[in-house]
């Protein structure tokens, strides 16, 4: 545990860009503010459905943001991976008394404590198109602090298998942000399975992102039932075998 703190305190201090910090946080308030509003508009007073409840879309949008702020917070664990890699330094750190589970396990602590961190921001800032909607309880709460710390190994695992597997910065750019996008898109994160094409919302229920950014509506607007812990279900067997294939990945990298 002392090596993996070590580890945790050189990714937070030296390899975590803070420009990227603060885009973060500033990206997702601004599309919350300005596209939740706008788009609000072509959608009316009737807002969005969530269970058996209708909530407007700025909130539907602002629980949405967590998950997906969680997810590009999780890019980190590649690029770390990656600029170590391309300066030599993982080659320095496997030499000294660091297992490649305990780099893992840094990497991977990093992104829940940078995701947890960043959403919690969102959530303050974006209380204000909460405020009516939300229903906190303890409960809940503990099914919102699940999901992003499902998302974070899942997105983390992910980001670790790109970036063990590609030898240029730019393919890792470009596989990194086309498959991060998808996930984006084809999700619930910026509107709901109601009205879309019937394959279109099927593959939604493909998308990891989808069952992350549910169970954090689930858990804001108490909204929790059977289908709901299906997908806590659902979303603990694909993270586990994510990060099965990130350390398989990362044991048989060569450094």
């Amino acid at each position: 545990m002392n090596a993996v703190a070590i580890l945790l305190y050189r990714n937070i201090v030296a390899s975590i860009d803070k420009v990227f910090l603060v885009w973060q946080v500033v990206f997702p308030i601004v599309y919350i503010f300005i596209a939740g509003y706008s788009y609000s508009a072509l959608i009316g007073d009737q807002g969005v459905p969530i269970g058996d409840k209708t909530v407007p879309y700025p909130a539907y949008l602002a629980a949405g943001m967590i998950g997906f702020n969680m997810m590009n917070s999780s890019t980190i664990a590649g690029s770390i991976i990656w600029n170590d890699k391309r300066n030599g330094m993982l080659q320095q750190i496997l030499v000294m008394p660091f297992a490649r589970m305990e780099y893992i396990a840094g990497a991977i602590i990093t992104i829940m404590l940078m995701g947890l961190a960043s959403a919690g921001l969102i959530f303050v800032a974006g209380s204000p198109t909460l405020v009516g909607s939300a229903e906190p309880t303890l409960v809940g709460s503990l099914y919102v602090l699940y999901a992003l710390i499902m998302g974070a190994i899942f997105f983390g695992s992910i980001a670790i298998i790109i970036s063990t597997r590609l030898k240029s910065s730019e393919g890792f750019n470009v596989i990194v942000n086309s498959v991060f996008l998808f996930f984006s898109f084809v999700s619930t994160a910026f509107y709901p399975t109601q009205g879309v094409p019937g394959a279109l919302s099927t593959a939604f229920y493909f998308n990891p992102l989808t069952y992350i950014v549910n169970i954090t509506r689930a858990g804001i607007f108490n909204e929790i039932d059977l289908f709901t812990n299906i997908e806590v279900g659902v979303i603990a067997t694909v993270t586990a075998a994510a990060f099965f294939l990130a350390t398989l990945s990362m044991l048989k990298m060569k450094v």
